[in-house]
């Protein structure tokens, strides 16, 4: 009996051992978690690699709001200037969801798909409805390490054409997008003045006590010409504070609490 019992709490004391040594964070603080984490995901095939060409990289590690089983790993370089990759990890198995590395393609890789990728690109029936005579634009192609695909732009005079398409490990070549790079800038733009004009209104007297209570509200922006925005903060049906504001100089000019 008591060696059958020794035996149980050998097992129990070994597997608890496999455990920790798998996941350390069971039993750590969250920064020892967190550095075990970090280790872990360094060390998979896709990162370890290319943090092996970035000496004294850094990495920081987050769990996850809704899921804080699941930690988010980041990557950077020494200074921390250059985003070098991350990595979703569960914290009690050690096992890594997923993972990605900006690397660029090798250099016999690039030379190699280059040129096939442009040449599919301008061979595709959409791209050469939009062009309607490829011969008359210009064209350059380059791949976008952050986003791991191909990009090819066309352009005209001031007409542009980007298209976004990759090769996969079976050779398979597909396009992800046709856009207008011009379109995008200007909608970009106008993105970023609305997000100014909400801000600006957000930080208008009398905003905290208008929202107390609300955390459904919504935002609604319309451009009253020129440099003017109006923000409307609203939830449940009604206007919760109403904002007139100038991005120009950075102004509230008018606010209405309540509806």
């Amino acid at each position: 009996m008591v060696r059958f019992t020794r035996f149980v709490i050998a097992t129990c004391l070994l597997a608890l051992l496999v455990a920790f040594s798998l996941v350390p964070a069971l039993a750590q603080s969250q920064e020892e978690t967190e550095q075990a984490l970090i280790q872990i995901v360094a060390q998979s095939d896709e990162i370890a690699g290319w943090l092996d060409e970035h000496p004294g990289w850094i990495g920081h590690g987050y769990p996850g709001e809704d899921a804080p089983t699941f930690w988010y790993v980041e990557f950077y370089d020494s200074s921390e200037t250059e985003w070098l990759g991350y990595g979703v990890i569960h914290a009690e198995t050690g096992e890594i969801i997923e993972a990605f590395a900006p690397r660029p393609l090798p250099t016999e890789v690039y030379a190699e798909q280059q040129p096939r990728i442009q040449t599919l690109v301008l061979a595709d029936p959409e791209v050469q409805a939009r062009l309607i005579d490829p011969a008359l634009w210009d064209v350059y192609t380059d791949y976008n390490r952050w986003e791991a695909v191909w990009e090819v732009y066309l352009y005209r005079g001031q007409q542009a054409l980007l298209v976004k398409a990759s090769l996969d490990e079976n050779d398979y070549f597909s396009i992800s997008s046709i856009t207008d790079p011009n379109e995008l800038a200007e909608e970009q733009a106008a993105q970023a003045k609305r997000d100014q004009a909400v801000n600006l209104a957000y930080s208008a007297e009398g905003i905290d006590a208008a929202l107390e209570g609300y955390d459904n509200w919504k935002t609604y922006v319309e451009n009253q010409g020129g440099t003017r925005w109006s923000v409307s903060f609203e939830a449940d049906g009604q206007r919760l504070f109403y904002a007139l504001v100038d991005i120009a100089t950075n102004r509230v000019l008018d606010t209405t609490p309540g509806s």
